[in-house]
């Protein structure tokens, strides 16, 4: 109880500490900053707490942990954890002593995402170190139960069929090329499973004699915990086996991630997303809402009506593009090229501009909506410049016109008057106003061209959008509403509501 008063005390006190020095950031920000220390300092008490029980395990299990790698590496790991939070530790201080003011908000939120950010690698990493010891204390107290998993899973290993998974990973390699390099060598993993785990049997022969008569020592405890981590592995061929042919399915399907609307309500920040799909002739489309973190908020919230995530088919999800950009430009072939399979350029008296085929008109009416106008060829040239570089484009002609794109551009003001996040005043609100609105906050300025605060979602996505809801498909022997189909592993790149894609819930 005492313990519980004096932290509270050290809490109300650093938030007594913080508010004085920034008590004119705004109160949304001074709020996310009193929450981040509260969690920095229930961090260090757990850390405190992690650190001395595995380092007093180490000291009570000397036969177990002498002689071992553990016995090193865990230590070291320790302190590489307690060396993240100081770190941490130094931006909550520089949190406290910045001067106040809306020109430290840019300042206060990245020393902000700095705290969390090494606040949880550091426990993560303390939280994988006790957990490895606890299953090395586990292992030793219960090897009859390991012995006779090792067993389980060494046969395991042998009872894979990979035929089918071959024949999809032959036909692909067909059809991508460029991916077959890669694609071989997962299969090459996959076939040559049986084989390490037999090996990781046999090698564990004396150790699990030892262990069967009682008389294993650390040393021998830790050759069969190796043994266990590669006879496990094999044993859950049949999940590798279903990843490998998932990541063919992924290199037939083009899809993006259309943000619509953005949402505060009671404090929980959300995002509703259009998910497009194409696969072949074939579009499929989804409309969620999705839960995400302020920080995640704030770095979309300036490309309403932008694809702020894209996926070439014959690319991973893994590789999708992450950099916001306007929706339906990444279908358009470089007028060097001229045509694709969703198009072609027109040339007349008029000009040069994009034309989509026949079978592709509906992505015109997802992209665009009903008051489409052609791309012309020096839009799409200055669009096509910027993504090269990395950057958003934002459709401004010169640097003093009103951009086209994005939260504040005319065409998404056009088509997203009616968005929740425009009702509710969020032009006014973002740091990157338009023109003809007033009081921008204190987030920096564009530049011309330039993606806001690209630096922080790079890596965002990893994995397709799932379809966990019922969309719509479109196109060859589709005419009407349909479950929604995932083109990737069937339920393997499934999501559940409220979380993000790729990596499970954003941080």
């Amino acid at each position: 109880m005492k313990r519980k008063i004096i932290l509270a005390g050290v809490a109300l006190m650093l938030t007594s500490l913080l508010f004085n020095g920034c008590s004119q950031l705004p109160r949304e920000l001074r709020s996310q900053i009193d929450s981040a220390n509260e969690r920095l300092l229930q961090a260090e008490s757990d850390f405190r707490r992690t650190n001395a029980e595995v380092l007093d395990d180490l000291k009570r299990a000397p036969d177990l942990f002498s002689g071992t790698p553990v016995a090193t590496a865990w230590p070291d790991a320790l302190r590489a954890a307690k060396s993240k939070l100081d770190a941490a530790e130094r931006a909550r201080v520089a949190l406290q002593k910045l001067p106040g003011g809306k020109e430290s908000v840019p300042r206060a939120q990245q020393l902000l995402s700095e705290e969390d950010r090494l606040r949880k690698q550091a426990i993560d990493e303390a939280n994988a170190v006790e957990a490895q010891a606890n299953r090395w204390l586990d292992f030793r107290k219960n090897l009859p139960h390991y012995l006779a998993k090792m067993r389980e899973e060494h046969d395991a290993s042998h009872n894979l069929d990979l035929t089918a998974v071959k024949l999809k990973v032959e036909k692909t390699e067909h059809d991508w090329p460029a991916k077959k390099d890669d694609l071989d060598r997962r299969e090459e993993a996959l076939e040559n499973a049986p084989s390490r785990a037999d090996k990781a049997w046999q090698d564990s022969a004396p150790a699990r004699d030892a262990a069967a008569a009682g008389t294993a020592t650390g040393p021998q405890v830790a050759t069969l915990i190796e043994a266990d981590n590669a006879l496990s592995t094999a044993a859950h061929l049949g999940a590798e086996a279903e990843n490998l042919s998932a990541r063919c399915d992924q290199l037939y399907v083009a899809w993006d991630k259309i943000l619509e609307d953005l949402d505060i309500e009671h404090g929980d920040y959300r995002e509703k997303v259009k998910l497009v799909k194409t696969r072949g002739s074939e579009v499929s489309t989804d409309v969620r809402w999705d839960d995400v973190s302020p920080a995640e908020y704030r770095a979309v919230e300036n490309d309403l009506g932008m694809a702020i995530a894209h996926k070439d088919a014959g690319q991973y999800d893994s590789e999708a593009i992450n950099t916001a950009q306007p929706a339906g430009f990444a279908y358009i072939a470089p007028p060097s090229v001229g045509r694709n399979q969703y198009g072609y350029w027109t040339h007349n008296s008029e000009g040069s501009f994009w034309t989509f085929l026949p079978e592709y008109l509906i992505m015109r009416e997802l992209f665009w909506g009903p008051s489409y106008r052609p791309i012309v060829i020096n839009e799409y040239n200055s669009y096509y410049t910027a993504q090269r570089l990395g950057r958003t484009y934002y459709g401004e002609t010169s640097p003093a016109a009103p951009p086209k794109y994005g939260t504040h551009g005319t065409f998404t003001q056009q088509h997203y008057a009616t968005s929740r996040y425009v009702q509710s005043g969020g032009f006014k609100n973002s740091g990157y106003a338009s023109r003809q609105t007033a009081a921008p906050s204190s987030s920096p300025q564009p530049h011309y061209g330039n993606a806001p605060n690209d630096n922080s979602q790079g890596k965002r996505f990893g994995a397709a959008p799932g379809d966990n809801s019922q969309g719509k498909r479109f196109g060859s022997g589709s005419g009407a509403p349909a479950a929604g189909k995932r083109f990737g592993s069937p339920g393997g790149g499934s999501r559940p509501s409220g979380k993000g894609f790729g990596g499970g819930h954003r941080r």
